[in-house]
């Protein structure tokens, strides 16, 4: 008589390999039946994502830029720096935005932010995919800025968490940890403030778990946020890090502040 129990686990693999072609197969017929809404307007897509006139509302930042920060320059320089990196270099080794933040740029990050617009995750996975590879080396620890609790609570997602857990998964490169760096101290929001005051808000608002150090210890970090404005988070962020014992610090942003932004 045959032993049943050897078939069980091969007919559980058949059935997960048959449920999941039939997933794919039906995904495939919606794509074909249904047609696509662009994510923003709603108005007609070619395929998921966005539209034509919102993707020409997307401003990338392009060369020339600075090295160090990122900041697109006016024009190509010998050594490529900013003005703000070369008098005080950044705590971080580079920083790198796909967007100006403007148009259909900010309208994206506010929906995603505050808009529970989760479903925009795979598309902005695929939009920074690029600068991600650029950044990440395969073993580089890759730490979105965290929320704290109470802020988590009420937004129930970490924006940036669930971006660079897709970029992760979508590239292959990196190693996603959200648990390396806490928010251990509540903070106002940063909207309105100055530089300075963004600076007096955000100081000492993050630290790094002591379970998490012999982990951190000498190993590059890819930190991963939303926006940059003045760059007083990912600053402060990189300072607690790198006080802790990590290798070179860098950031990817969807997008940054910059003169375009308030043309």
């Amino acid at each position: 008589m045959m032993d049943q129990t050897r078939l069980m686990p091969v007919t559980r693999a058949a059935t997960a390999r048959t449920a999941a072609a039939l997933a794919a197969a039906a995904g495939q017929l919606a794509t074909l039946l249904l047609p696509h809404q662009c994510v923003l307007c709603r108005q007609f897509a070619d395929t998921t994502g966005l539209c034509a006139s919102c993707w020409d509302g997307l401003t990338p930042i392009a060369a020339p830029l600075c090295v160090r920060c990122g900041l697109p320059l006016g024009h190509t320089l010998a050594e490529a720096l900013c003005a703000g990196c070369w008098t005080k270099p950044p705590p971080l080794a580079a920083i790198r935005a796909c967007f100006h933040y403007a148009d259909s740029a900010r309208e994206l990050i506010l929906h995603y932010k505050h808009g529970d617009g989760l479903q925009l995750t795979p598309l902005l996975a695929r939009l920074g995919a690029r600068l991600f590879i650029e950044l990440a080396s395969a073993q580089a620890l890759v730490i979105p800025v965290p929320l704290h609790r109470r802020r988590y609570f009420r937004r129930r997602y970490n924006q940036a968490a669930e971006w660079a857990r897709h970029l992760c998964q979508y590239t292959g490169q990196g190693i996603f940890a959200p648990d390396m760096l806490i928010r251990h101290r509540p903070t106002r929001s940063q909207g309105g403030l100055s530089r300075h005051q963004r600076q007096r808000n955000i100081a000492g608002a993050f630290a790094v778990p002591p379970p998490a150090l012999p982990r951190l210890d000498g190993r590059p970090v890819l930190m991963i946020d939303d926006v940059l404005t003045t760059g007083a988070t990912l600053h402060e962020a990189a300072r607690r890090l790198t006080d802790a014992g990590s290798g070179p610090v860098s950031a990817l942003v969807l997008a940054r502040v910059t003169r375009l932004s308030h043309a």
